[in-house]
Parts: structure tokens; C-alpha cells; sequence
């Protein structure tokens, strides 16, 4: 995967998690004022700013810059620190609470597994889905760029059969009119 691909990837996951509403409101968070300037860079037509990334890292914190500069690692970070040495801590004392499950308080209700703060499961998947999404998206998109590239190499190919036809037709005409008899290999 190309930075590109990964840029590309990150701006739909962006726009997925509700940072902007398009990729040109998204340049325009980032501080491009003409939305053909931002899309030059993702899409590698143009040279990325010193700053760019960073700009990026401000509207997502738990961006991996890594995996954006290279592709090493997962485009988000897990957790920080402080959160990982919490779990280490109470591990195997489990969730801590008084009440039935169910109920209007949405910490305790457990319908909405990202409204609820000890289970982070919901977020995780959301945050896979979206990143399976914009991988998708770009097969897609692949796709479509191998299937009009194969339509003009038929067309490339029927353009040099048809010469080829006129080339045969021809030396037969010529063959035909100088008396030529074709020489066997």
C-alpha cells in the first residue's frame, strides 16, 4: 500500500467519523483554501507541506504518523499509555457496578456498547468497519481503473488487427498486380 492509498484511506475514515463532510471541507480544516490544492497532495499530484501530517494527527490525535509515513502498524493508536497501565491494574476485577443493566442510564444500559465507558468493543469494531470500508472502497476503485484500462487495450488490439488486415490485403494487391509469387519459410 502506497502512502497515497493510505491518505486516501485516512480521509475516508475521516469523513466517516464525522471530522468534516467531504474531502473538500477536510482541506479546508487543514488549511487549504482551494479544495484542488488538498486534493493535489492526497492524491500525490502535488508535494505535501512540511506540517501536513501533523495538520492530519490535530483532527484525529490517535493517528498513527507512523503507519501514515510508511504503513507500519495500525493507522490508529490503541490506547495510551495511562489507559493500558488502568486495565493492567484491574484486570480480573471486572465491571464494578450497582443496578440492573438495562435502564435510561446509558453507562449501565449496555445497548449502546460506545456509550459504555468500561467496555471499549463497539468503538474498536467501528473503527475496523471503517477502516474495512475505505479499503473497499479503494478495490473499487481499483477495479474500475483496471477494467477501463483493459477496455483500451481491446480497443489498442483491434485497432492493430485491423491494420494488420489492411497490411495483408495490400501485399496481396501487390502481390497480385507485379506477378509475385510469396516466398515460403
Amino acid at each position: 500500500m502506497t502512502k497515497i492509498d493510505r491518505y486516501k484511506i485516512l480521509v475516508r475514515y475521516l469523513i466517516s467519523i464525522g471530522v468534516a463532510a467531504s474531502q473538500q471541507e477536510l482541506g479546508t480544516k487543514v488549511g487549504y483554501n482551494n479544495a484542488s490544492a488538498f486534493s493535489q497532495v492526497i492524491n500525490g499530484k502535488a508535494v505535501e507541506p512540511k506540517n501536513f501530517m501533523n495538520k492530519l494527527k490535530e483532527l484525529s490525535p490517535n493517528l498513527n504518523l507512523e503507519w501514515l509515513e510508511t504503513g507500519e502498524g495500525n493507522m490508529l493508536i490503541e490506547e495510551n499509555v495511562n489507559s493500558q497501565e488502568n486495565t493492567q491494574e484491574n484486570a480480573g476485577s471486572g465491571q464494578q457496578f450497582n443496578g440492573p443493566i438495562t435502564g435510561d442510564n446509558p453507562q449501565f444500559a449496555g445497548n449502546n456498547l460506545t456509550n459504555n465507558p468500561p467496555c471499549t468493543f463497539g468503538v474498536e469494531i467501528d473503527k475496523i468497519v471503517s477502516a474495512m470500508t475505505a479499503q473497499a472502497d479503494l478495490t473499487k476503485e481499483a477495479h474500475e481503473i483496471t477494467r477501463r484500462a483493459q477496455d483500451q487495450v481491446d480497443r489498442a488490439q483491434a485497432q492493430v488487427d485491423k491494420a494488420q488486415s489492411q497490411i495483408d490485403r495490400l501485399l496481396t494487391m501487390l502481390e497480385l498486380k507485379f506477378n509475385i509469387t510469396p516466398a515460403t519459410v
